[in-house]
């Protein structure tokens, strides 16, 4: 042993701490995610859409396009999404999951969560919200932002996604 430099014992001992503390974190994480879903869910069926609002974060989060695409219905959704996917146009729900796949092959989110959410004056049975993202393309190291609109309408007893847009 060398004074003043740690053992190989002591070196992985704190790389399992860190990855230890990285866990930790994403459990709180999800904790957290889960606890304002349960709330949410506690204050009745007028915030459902607030619902599948919380599904979309967690799943983009973790870049899922199959949970992101589990609330895609039978219509077509616009979706555009110039950093990793299209400039714009509507596609069925097979396309989308192979563009939100695409994108998240593409990117890596660092933060993405819903600032606003509110159901439409104009048109019932419409919810709109925008999220702030913050993320990098896989190959560079530069941090972005947009801002993500979602709009969800009600088909049948569920509501799905109608509009998936970027905005710089």
């Amino acid at each position: 042993m060398v004074p003043g430099k740690p053992t190989i014992v002591a070196r992985r001992s704190r790389r399992r701490g860190s990855r230890l503390a990285v866990l930790f974190a994403a459990a709180i994480a999800v904790s957290a995610a889960r606890a304002r879903t349960d709330s949410i869910e506690a204050s009745g069926s007028q915030t459902r859409p607030a619902l599948v609002f919380a599904s979309i974060e967690r799943a983009w989060m973790v870049g899922s396009a199959d949970s992101v695409v589990e609330h895609v219905g039978k219509r077509k959704v616009f979706i555009s999404l110039p950093d990793g996917g299209p400039e714009g146009g509507t596609y069925s729900r097979a396309q989308s999951y192979f563009i939100f796949k695409e994108l998240f092959d593409a990117t890596r989110t660092e933060e993405f969560s819903f600032v606003q959410i509110r159901e439409a004056d104009d048109e019932p049975r419409t919810a709109v919200a925008r999220a702030e993202r913050t993320f990098r393309l896989r190959e560079s190291s530069r941090l972005q932002q947009d801002r993500i609109f979602v709009s969800l309408v009600e088909e049948g007893d569920r509501w799905v996604i109608a509009e998936i847009k970027s905005v710089r």
